[in-house]
């Protein structure tokens, strides 16, 4: 089998690579930069230099011979929805046209997707299932749902995958929240307990390869998650723990000056052209208490099941950041 990977440079693309190649399959790598190739990955792959905002003809060669296409590539740091658009939906909308040019059939396109194309649960009461009305708060997020709805307009068996808050070794969506935990800073935004769904990155990865593979998938949506969410306290007393920073305090913000500060972000980022968080559009991700979904579908349809620990998992990711220099306990 041959499999097409792209966002192979991220952290969830680079694990679902390795693991394809583990089970078998001729690998190729949508690449941009092969320098930010992880090590792992620079030899025993096929590259093929684009990314998916390329022409189409350009993707042509990319998807050619693929019999599974993983689509995980994405953008999570922008400016406007525009900028978001541009790589989430219309970058899956090339792809999809690029094998429907090609005249192949392939066995599964597998796009990776994210909870924030749906949206929080309401409050406690509730968690997020595959059918829920999708009300997306953020830029992302509805450039998710945009690149879901593009992608079934193609004739071709589709799965879609999508995940909570991932953590795990080579991430860098959730480095800062390290980096401010390994100063002995804990953050507590508003008042009130905020809880999420969460997901080990290589517990996903796994789970994505599987969901492809199966054959009871097609034409289905799934999230991914641990069987239970986590409160932010305890995420941070966990965290303290596992790295004994000196010192531990608590910055305690109220809502109204972190909307205050996102706005003077948006301001800055405005001026410097560069995407910069917690910017307003972040902030509208941050404020919901409960970014809670069920998992219970991708168990009962193919078996899947998150096998690390949430503190094991912890401990992992706190020992890569120490180890490749991007923390340092003080």
């Amino acid at each position: 089998m041959k499999s097409l990977v792209t966002g192979s440079t991220g952290f969830i693309g680079s694990h679902v690579a390795e693991i394809l190649k583990a089970r078998g399959h001729d690998v190729r790598l949508l690449v941009r930069d092969e320098k930010r190739l992880f090590p792992e990955l620079r030899q025993g792959y096929e590259i093929v230099k684009g990314d998916v905002t390329s022409s189409v003809d350009k993707l042509q060669k990319a998807v050619e011979g693929c019999d599974y296409i993983f689509h995980v590539a994405g953008l999570i740091k922008g400016r406007t929805q525009k900028e978001f658009d541009r790589v989430n939906a219309y970058g899956t909308k090339n792809l999809c046209e690029a094998i429907k040019l090609n005249k192949q059939q392939v066995f599964r396109f597998l796009l990776v997707s994210s909870l924030a194309a749906i949206g929080p649960a309401e409050d406690s009461r509730h968690v997020v299932k595959e059918d829920d009305i999708p009300h997306p708060q953020t830029f992302y997020g509805r450039s998710k749902l945009l690149g879901e709805k593009f992608a079934k307009l193609y004739d071709m068996p589709l799965t879609i995958v999508r995940p909570p808050a991932v953590y795990g070794p080579r991430d860098t969506g959730i480095l800062e929240f390290f980096q401010w935990m390994s100063k002995g800073w804990a953050i507590q935004l508003g008042n009130e307990e905020h809880v999420f769904s969460m997901i080990h990155g290589l517990d996903l990865s796994r789970g994505i390869v599987e969901a492809a593979l199966h054959e009871s998938t097609v034409g289905e949506a799934f999230f991914l998650a641990d069987k239970e969410p986590y409160p932010m306290s305890y995420t941070m007393a966990a965290l303290r723990e596992i790295l004994k920073p000196s010192k531990n305090r608590t910055l305690k913000t109220p809502i109204w000056l972190a909307k205050s500060y996102a706005r003077l972000i948006d301001f800055v980022q405005w001026i410097t052209r560069k995407p910069l968080l917690p910017n307003s559009d972040k902030m509208r991700e941050l404020l919901p208490l409960y970014w809670v979904c069920s998992p219970e579908k991708a168990k009962a349809t193919f078996g899947f099941e998150t096998k690390i620990p949430f503190i094991e998992g912890l401990k992992q990711t706190a020992e890569f950041y120490i180890k490749e220099g991007w923390i340092k306990v003080r």
